[in-house]
């Protein structure tokens, strides 16, 4: 087809009706009751009717409603209405639709700048005219919501004769044409300069248009529907060939699927994210994140045209948006969530209400056990605050959690599409910014800490490490539930590892970049956490005997427990734990001569972190199916083979060199390749799922933790498995210090300062768990003190000292256990530091003009605990924080937060939790709890009225002067 001139009808038409829209600059109300009286909708402006409008937004409006028979009924009611003489257009040949999730050209009232609307009729009378001013045109790109692509659209509206939108259809065209520069347009000069070239292409920039559309072959919404019948028959053409059909469905629907979800989002990224995969044909659009990219919080969409979709999770035919946590190593998100106040938010926004028809549903990683998708919504708090629950508790397992919710064929095809996608995204958009503060949220703490009084440092050896003055060594944040004791934990392990990061970044802005930090030295090994509890043992702490499977035959091992992996990290001359007993009947792996070296990254549907303790424990590497039911590939022929499984089965050789990835750019372990591929789904549980294609692997060396690029000079691409080339195995084994001997060259530990935290450390049984490494924690019996000791462990005989440089970091609930009856003996060695509430941090809410001060609600609810039952066992003040600042938000609290632990402070004594609330003093409409009856007929019955009336709020502290409250009330 060529570029010649087409014959269209609405050029004549759009010419003069962008001549007579400029008569109406001092009378734009007069636009907007045309654009309604024609039918045409025009979204509120945040809750008022919108009262401004220019001549670009005028004619997006219109062209918001993409296709030919909906548009050219619009247009001849408007133009009948402005008293446009030009007949009306029978065609919209070449002329680009607007987005109709982002019609206007100009913010929301609240965002939008006063310039912003005359500077846009500026624009529109220099866009007729033919001639525009630089300085207005680079004036017009800074308007919110306004950018190139958008701008140059509306210029072509107005003018199409002299200017040519530079879109994502028009400016792919014109770089295939040799005009290059056509995407790198900035200012004015540079845009006039694509026009000229593009003249020569085609004067006709209607023509012009028209054929780049037919090129570009993208779909285009039908109305207000998105194309999925035309979707699904393009997805059934390539179902024999799913390669090329992933590309070509990516060219067709991922354009389409960015226009729809570009907006003013606060945290959603759209962009591009081809799926390549050989087993399933779908489109997928990134929406952001990822621990692979920027290390927070993963969105994205994915397109499957029937229910045959598998990614971790079951997909349904329609649009998938789905959010969560990438999977992983690392509980920051667990501690993170321990603070109340973040719990309830994350609540909320998972159950938040979404259009009818549309459900979102909460699924952990299979670490949890089998995957289960749970409906989100108003409603189902109580089911989804233990799903969290379950997550919070599972330490050390997988990171991921995950979020979706699926807009289905009947959605698509809904006139109500447009609505339906932008609540979606909405939804998707608030909560991804939960979850990526949960990846690196943020928080207030003060630096400063209280030494242990009386106590005089020991003067270091040279080579010594120095302790971190004013720091103690053990330390114990203790209080009521609530207060923020895990919350403070990042400044405490920042005040050791890295004090100057923390004073450079104070406060509750520096929270993120402070947790940012903690989560990346966490990663780099400096930080572990562990909770305690009944079950949790001497042999989970320290060390002990594990049963393991090994070549299908059960076995026993010494394994190191987290305290001595802590002390290992610290610099601590620990010798590992001793091999089994019994004669060794292997040889010495060797590298082959002509060997190859190899990278992965283990990837699959189980927990990464999991997966790879076990290859290491077990001496071998793990390829996953990506949610396929495994199955054999001993007898599997080429042909049968993904790319992946090839490499993993047949590339791979006896002999090569393995790098095993822990990221993108980072290398954690090394090793020979010792065995064959086998298929292996039954001696542990997770492998009957996922991960049942093996190999034996004789690891040289673990816990590296090394950038692959600054060690080996190469940089891994994104696949599993790769080979790495032009590097052979002794230049890898030499810039990683290990011998085929197999361990590191040898050198003598470095200390380091590490911080081990022990969250709910009174939960535990301390002699058990601790046993004889009590004494040793103490700051005179550590390494290098004049009193300093060493102890024989009792199973693997080693000699054990712990390092000057291990930080002790506990918590504890006094809820759970009185300070008194703590452990002497860990009293003795640990700096005991109070976090209790702060009242006066929460806000006076205005309530339809009455105002509910938190900060006496709180107060004098914790004043009245501590005179029935003691000071340990008062409210912190996060239980009414990140609520909604509404009375509902408020009542929830009191009813689901607050009265529960009442219930259990005073063993369902309703008469003091009457006096707790005030209720006695109270008239009995306002009153939380009411009574009735006496004697054994004394009954105790909530009253559901009270919770929506503010007085009874208010009634809790109404009897109190305000010079009682220790704060300015």
């Amino acid at each position: 087809m060529s570029d010649a001139a087409i014959s269209c009808s609405w050029k004549p038409f759009f010419r003069e009706l962008a001549t007579r829209l400029l008569d109406y600059e001092d009378r734009q109300p007069e636009l907007l009751a045309a654009l309604r009286d024609a039918s045409i909708s025009i979204n509120h402006d945040e809750g008022e009717p919108l009262r401004e409008v220019d001549p670009f937004t005028f004619f997006s409006l219109v062209l918001k409603h993409t296709s030919d028979a909906t548009a050219l009924p619009l247009f001849a009611r408007v133009g009948a209405a402005l008293g446009v003489q030009a007949p009306s257009p029978t065609d919209l040949i070449g002329v680009p639709w607007s987005n109709p999730m982002n019609a206007w050209f100009f913010a929301y009232r609240s965002q939008r700048q006063p310039g912003d609307v005359p500077l846009l009729w500026r624009l529109a009378r220099q866009a007729v005219a033919g001639i525009l001013d630089a300085q207005t045109f680079e004036d017009a790109l800074k308007i919110r919501k306004v950018a190139l692509p958008k701008l140059t659209q509306g210029l072509f509206w107005l003018n199409p004769e002299r200017f040519l939108a530079l879109n994502a259809v028009n400016v792919p065209y014109l770089q295939a044409r040799g005009l290059q520069a056509a995407g790198q347009v900035q200012t004015l000069a540079e845009y006039e300069t694509v026009l000229e070239a593009a003249h020569k292409l085609n004067p006709d920039f209607a023509a012009l248009s028209h054929r780049a559309w037919l090129n570009s072959q993208t779909a285009a919404l039908e109305g207000n529907h998105f194309p999925f019948a035309r979707y699904q028959a393009d997805a059934q053409e390539f179902a024999g060939d799913k390669v090329k059909g992933n590309l070509v469905l990516d060219r067709r629907y991922a354009p389409l699927l960015l226009d729809l979800m570009a907006g003013e989002w606060e945290t959603l990224k759209p962009s591009r994210s081809p799926y390549s995969g050989r087993e399933q044909l779908a489109v997928k659009v990134a929406l952001g994140g990822g621990v692979k990219t920027d290390g927070g919080a993963f969105a994205r969409a994915l397109l499957f045209a029937d229910d045959s979709g598998f990614e971790y999770v079951p997909f349904s035919a329609g649009l998938t948006l789905e959010a969560g946590l990438p999977d992983g190593r690392g509980d920051g998100p667990r501690q993170a969530l321990q603070e109340p106040a973040r719990q309830h938010t994350l609540l909320t926004a998972l159950n938040a209400p979404l259009p009818a028809g549309l459900e979102a549903t909460l699924t952990l990683n299979t670490d949890f056990g089998a995957l289960f998708l749970l409906p989100l919504g108003p409603g189902r708090e109580a089911e989804a605050a233990q799903q969290l629950q379950q997550y919070m508790s599972g330490v050390g397992r997988s990171r991921r959690l995950r979020v979706g919710l699926s807009l289905l064929p009947e959605h698509l095809e809904s006139d109500k599409f447009p609505e339906l996608l932008d609540a979606a995204l909405t939804y998707l958009d608030a909560l991804v910014d939960l979850l990526d503060g949960l990846m690196r949220p943020s928080e207030e703490t003060s630096t400063e800490e209280i030494g242990v009084p009386g106590t005089r440092p020991v003067a270091p050896t040279p080579a010594a490490f120095v302790p971190v003055p004013g720091v103690p060594l053990n330390q114990i944040l203790y209080g009521p539930p609530g207060t923020g004791k895990t919350y403070r934990v990042v400044d405490e392990a920042l005040s050791v590892l890295d004090p100057a990061f923390l004073s450079a970044h104070p406060g509750s802005e520096g929270r993120a970049a402070r947790k940012a930090r903690y989560d990346e030295l966490a990663a780099q090994g400096q930080i572990s956490f562990v909770t305690f509890h009944q079950s949790f043992g001497y042999e989970d702490f320290i060390e002990g005997i594990k049963p393991v499977m090994s070549g299908g035959a059960l076995s026993y091992v010494l394994q190191d427990g987290v305290f001595l992996e802590a002390v290992r990290s610290a610099g601590g001359a620990l010798a590992p734990a001793a091999p089994e007993a019994g004669p060794s009947t292997e040889t010495q792996p060797l590298v082959r001569p002509d060997a190859q070296v190899w990278r992965m990254y283990i990837d699959g549907t189980a927990p990464v972190s999991r997966i790879r303790d076990l290859s290491l424990g077990r001496g071998e590497l793990r390829m996953g199916s990506y949610g396929k039911p495994p199955r054999d590939l001993t007898q599997a022929g080429v042909e049968d083979l993904s790319g992946r499984q090839l490499l993993f089965k047949e590339s791979v050789r006896v002999g090569d060199l393995m790098l095993l990835a822990t990221a993108a750019d980072r290398i954690g372990a090394v090793g020979v390749v010792t065995g064959d591929y086998r298929f292996d789904p039954h001696s542990d549980p997770t492998f009957a799922t996922d991960y049942a294609h093996t190999r034996s692997v004789k690891w040289l060396a673990q816990d590296l933790n090394v950038g692959a690029t600054e060690t080996l000079g190469k940089s891994f691409a994104p696949p599993t498995l790769q080979r790495v080339a032009d590097v052979t195995p002794a230049q890898v084994l030499q810039a990683l210090g290990v011998s085929t001997a197999g361990g590191e060259t040898a050198h003598a530990p470095t200390p380091r300062p590490h911080v081990l935290i022990i969250d709910e450390i009174n939960r535990g049984n301390i002699s058990k768990i601790f046993g004889e490494l009590i004494t040793l924690l103490e700051s005179g019996k550590r390494t290098g003190a004049p009193e300093a000791l060493t102890v024989t462990l009792p199973l693997s005989r080693r000699p054990l000292s712990v390092p000057q440089s291990l930080y002790v970091i506990g918590t504890m609930n006094t809820a759970d256990r009185s300070l008194t009856l703590l452990d002497a003996a860990l009293r003795r060695r640990f700096v005991f530091r109070p976090v209790w509430p702060q009242p006066e941090v929460l806000p006076v809410l205005d309530l339809g003009g009455t105002a509910l001060d938190l900060r006496k609600f709180l107060h004098v609810i914790n004043d009245r605990i501590e005179r029935l039952l003691s000071r340990e066992q008062v409210i912190g003040h996060a239980y009414l924080l990140g609520l909604p600042a509404t009375l509902g938000g408020v009542s929830s609290a009191l009813r689901e937060r607050i009265l529960p632990l009442l219930e259990e402070y005073f063993f369902e004594d309703w008469s003091k939790i009457r006096e707790v609330l005030g209720d006695e003093s109270k008239a009995e409409a306002l009153q939380f709890i009411h009574r009735s009856g006496s004697g054994p007929e004394l009954r105790y019955r909530l009253n559901p009225e009270a919770f929506e009336n503010i007085e009874a709020f208010t009634g809790v502290y109404a009897g109190v002067s305000d010079q009682d409250f220790p704060f300015d009330a």
